[in-house]
C-alpha cells in the first residue's frame, strides 16, 4: 500500500497531536507530555512528510513563560515502490518557568504560497513538588 494520500486527523494514546493533510503533504505537531511540574521539560516535534519541497516554518512562537533548552532537525528519504518518501522533523526541549494552562500553538507552515496550520496544543503545568523537610533530631541536652 502507497501512502501518497494521507487522511486528516490522527490523536496517539498519551501524546496530544495536530495534524494537517493535503494530497502528497502532512504536517503533525505533537508533544510527549500535556501534564509537566515547572522545570521538567516537554518534547515538542514537528513532522512534515511526503513533497515537503518549499515547505517553511516561522520560528517557534511561545507563551511567556517557556523556554527552548535544545533544537535538533532531521531528515529522512526512502524508497518504497519506486517512489521517494521523504520527511523531515524538528524537534524542541522546551521548559515551562511559570505554572497554569497554556497553549502551544497554534503553529503555522508555509509551502507552495498556501498557509497550513496545525491546531494548538494545552499544556498544563504545574508547581513543582516539594519535599517535606526533615526533622532534626531533638537537641536537648540531659544531665544526669
Amino acid at each position: 500500500m502507497r501512502l501518497d494520500k494521507l487522511t486528516f486527523g490522527v490523536c496517539l494514546i498519551s501524546l496530544s497531536t495536530a495534524v494537517v493533510s493535503a494530497d502528497d503533504f502532512s504536517f503533525s505537531a505533537k508533544v510527549d507530555k500535556t501534564t509537566v511540574s515547572i522545570g521538567e521539560p516537554v518534547q515538542l516535534t514537528f513532522t512534515l512528510s511526503g513533497d515537503i519541497a518549499e515547505a517553511v516554518i516561522p520560528p517557534l512562537q511561545l507563551p511567556e513563560g517557556f523556554v527552548v533548552m535544545a533544537q535538533s532537525r532531521s531528515t529522512n528519504f526512502s524508497i518504497h515502490a519506486g517512489a521517494m518518501e521523504r520527511s523531515s522533523s524538528l524537534v524542541y526541549a522546551v521548559v515551562p518557568q511559570k505554572a497554569g494552562l497554556f497553549h502551544l500553538g497554534p503553529f503555522t507552515l508555509t509551502r507552495k504560497k498556501q498557509t497550513i496550520t496545525a491546531e494548538a496544543i494545552e499544556i498544563n503545568v504545574k508547581p513543582p513538588v516539594s519535599l517535606p523537610v526533615q526533622q532534626r533530631p531533638d537537641t536537648q541536652r540531659f544531665t544526669l
